[in-house]
């Protein structure tokens, strides 16, 4: 499997998680309503990280992951949940623990998917250099060592 297909699994997982352990145990969703709104959520998602994460500061990104989870939580849990009642503190929840896990992912995932920055090359072209000895007790044996031999 490629790097990629295993960080859009780890992120369905987690993502799938937290849905289920939302919506799906205090509010009573369908599973096919929860598996399609994991499958919005992560995938769109994903693609904000891999495409906008390498361009953005982690903590900024991290905002913007808990502003995306809110609105995708709260739009789509509206949508899938039949209750009258408005889903706010779920969403808000959510996108709380959302944002907290995505900072771990961040980190996997600019380690997996994302070419580390790297700094410009040594140089290749060495000078020699050829000196004397540098210590001064070395040189100044050998500068006997020559008057001797005088």
């Amino acid at each position: 499997m490629t790097n990629r297909v295993k960080a859009f699994i780890v992120k369905f997982i987690g993502i799938g998680v937290l849905t289920f352990g939302l919506y799906g145990i205090f509010y009573h969703a369908t599973i096919g309503r929860l598996l399609l709104m994991t499958l919005v959520v992560a995938g769109l998602s994903f693609i904000g990280d891999l495409f906008i994460l390498p361009r953005i500061n982690l903590a900024v990104a991290a905002v913007a992951d808990f502003v995306s989870y809110f609105l995708l939580y709260w739009l789509l849990g509206n949508l899938v949940v039949d209750i009258a009642e408005p889903l706010l503190l779920p969403a808000l929840t959510a996108a709380f623990l959302g944002a907290l896990a995505e900072m771990v992912y961040h980190i996997y995932v600019m380690d997996r998917l994302h070419e580390p920055p790297r700094a410009a090359p040594l140089p290749t072209r060495f000078q020699e250099e050829f000196a004397e000895e540098s210590d001064p007790e070395i040189a100044r044996r050998d500068k006997e060592d020559e008057l001797e031999k005088d």
